[in-house]
């Protein structure tokens, strides 16, 4: 990897690097590499990265994908029946809050009634002892179980598209950008639009969801991460292509006025994140060519979009018990 030590392919700034996944291990990304300052990743963990996390960590959870650093991350469902909220470990529910209900006599000193449902029995102690402090209690406590017989249905909203995730997708591709090409053409002028973009959410966007050139990414069978990257020299655009466990396709434009002095007909990096290894492929395959406009304005249909989501997320039905892709609004 052409990878300078001291000078942050963020911010240029002449700073030590610091570790990056190229893509996050939130969503169980192991590619790494010294690209970025403290100050520059930090701030990616607190934003870019995050929404990253949130909107698409909960199936790593659901795949119960093995984290470099912690565990899965637990996500918020709710019931469909009771509408209570839970966190889900991707095998267990767990009330995201405990439920309090009591009601005090007249005198305004005794508990009349208590019902705590707790998430444990160390919680629950601690709130009985909070309640016996503050009024006069009667009799002892009943204690019960709380028992989910069965299959408990729920379900959960995430949004799969919005500026802060193409940032994040762009950050993917330029970063594993860094770590195949030399530095000196990496950190010229030419990628100063998608630094900007990347760090400060400068400009017009430089991603989107792209479902309709983008085909080839996807075997349809495995949850994959994949970024492709191909240089059009006739146009002298450099352009990336980024997938997420198989369903979210983006393509990024990552330069424009572009050219080499190397010749390479693509960069392609594919992970299988449940099998916890990379994929090798064609080493001379490169996606068909497509203009500025196809890359930032697909023409694609919402029913065309819908389609290949719930085509897509049946990857996740053969990997997950019981998983099933409700719909999706578009705004």
């Amino acid at each position: 990897m052409n990878i300078p030590v001291n000078q942050c392919f963020s911010c240029l700034s002449s700073k030590p690097l610091t570790e990056e996944h190229i893509i996050p291990q939130a969503i169980g990304g192991r590619l790494k590499a010294n690209l970025y300052c403290k100050e520059c990743n930090d701030t990616f963990g607190r934003t870019i990265d995050k929404e990253i996390s949130i909107n698409y960590g909960h199936i790593g959870t659901l795949l119960q994908i093995k984290r470099e650093r912690g565990q899965t991350e637990p996500f918020e469902v709710t019931e469909i029946k009771s509408e209570t909220q839970f966190k889900f470990n991707g095998r267990n529910f767990r009330r995201k809050r405990p439920i309090v209900k009591y009601g005090v006599k007249e005198d305004g000193k005794t508990l009349d009634y208590a019902d705590v449902t707790a998430r444990s029995e160390e919680e629950l102690n601690k709130i009985m002892d909070s309640l016996r402090a503050k009024y006069k209690m009667s009799g002892n406590d009943k204690r019960y179980e709380e028992q989910h017989p069965g299959p408990t249905d729920t379900t959960y909203t995430r949004v799969f598209d919005n500026r802060q995730i193409r940032r994040a997708i762009t950050k993917m591709a330029y970063s594993l950008l860094c770590c195949k090409i030399p530095s000196s053409e990496v950190l010229s002028d030419s990628f100063d639009d998608t630094r900007a973009y990347i760090r400060s959410d400068i400009g017009e966007d430089l991603a989107s969801a792209n479902f309709v050139h983008t085909r080839f990414m996807s075997d349809y069978i495995r949850p994959l991460h994949k970024i492709h990257i191909n240089l059009d020299r006739g146009r002298c655009l450099l352009v990336g292509y980024v997938m997420i466990f198989g369903i979210y396709r983006f393509s990024i434009l990552l330069a424009t006025g572009y050219s080499s002095v190397l010749e390479w007909p693509c960069l392609d990096y594919t992970y299988d994140p449940v099998a916890m290894r990379a994929i090798e492929g064609n080493p001379n395959f490169r996606a068909p060519l497509i203009t500025k406009n196809q890359i930032l304005h697909p023409k694609q249909s919402k029913n065309f979009v819908r389609k290949e989501l719930i085509r897509s997320n049946k990857i996740l039905e053969n990997y997950i018990d019981g998983y099933s892709f409700l719909d999706i609004e578009f705004e």
